[in-house]
């Protein structure tokens, strides 16, 4: 009996997580150009890192002392948002993350940062589209987190959406500004690790094991 329960939970785990990750691939098709999540993750750094819609690009590669980073402008009308940015930036950041007090390990942050003035005009569009996106994914993960800067620093709000089976937030949304160039900044941010040269969402919980003897065996 308890091997058709193990499996049944393996059911409703995959279930579970399909869910988040099918939410995390609608926000990667809708807003991104390039999406890791649909070839192997060395095809889409290749895709990302040699379009030719991406100006001021900035790359730095993964070396015994430092991790993978780049970035780019698009220089083009690529415009995946409802309201026309001054600008559309994309970061691509690997970084060491703590899963617990003994684990270290990496990831990859992709982002996509959606700049506007600081004008009335500027600021209502920007924050719209900050709700909108909000309200259409809020209810596709477990839960949230709602985060500010101190008041002292440049006004900040960030939204990290989780779910039960992964240990970092997969998907965070921020708004950002006005800051000393008196612009806003709406940053989409996805979390990923790779597997066999597939991306995934990072930091999976393992499900629980039983290494006793099956008693109905």
């Amino acid at each position: 009996m308890r091997k058709y329960c193990i499996l049944w939970f393996s059911v409703l785990m995959t279930a579970s997580v399909g869910f988040s990750q099918e939410a995390v691939f609608k926000i990667t098709r809708s807003y991104f150009r390039s999406d890791p999540f649909r070839v192997e993750f060395s095809s889409f750094l290749k895709q990302l890192i040699s379009d030719p819609t991406l100006a001021n690009k900035i790359l730095e590669k993964r070396t015994d002392s430092s991790l993978f980073y780049f970035q780019g402008t698009y220089a083009t009308a690529f415009n995946p948002f409802f309201f026309k940015p001054k600008r559309i930036e994309v970061v691509l950041t690997e970084m060491e993350v703590r899963l617990d007090s003994l684990t270290k390990d990496t990831i990859f942050t992709y982002e996509l940062f959606a700049f506007a003035n600081s004008t009335k005009d500027g600021s209502a569009e920007i924050n719209k589209e900050f709700e909108k996106i909000f309200k259409h994914y809020k209810n596709s993960f477990t839960r949230n987190e709602y985060k500010e800067n101190p008041p002292e620093k440049n006004k900040s709000m960030t939204y990290n959406f989780f779910d039960r089976y992964h240990a970092i937030s997969p998907f965070s949304l921020s708004l950002y500004g006005p800051d000393e160039k008196q612009e806003m900044c709406l940053i989409i941010s996805i979390r990923l690790d790779t597997y066999n040269n597939m991306a995934m969402l990072a930091a999976p919980f393992l499900p629980p094991t039983d290494n006793s003897e099956d008693e109905d065996q």
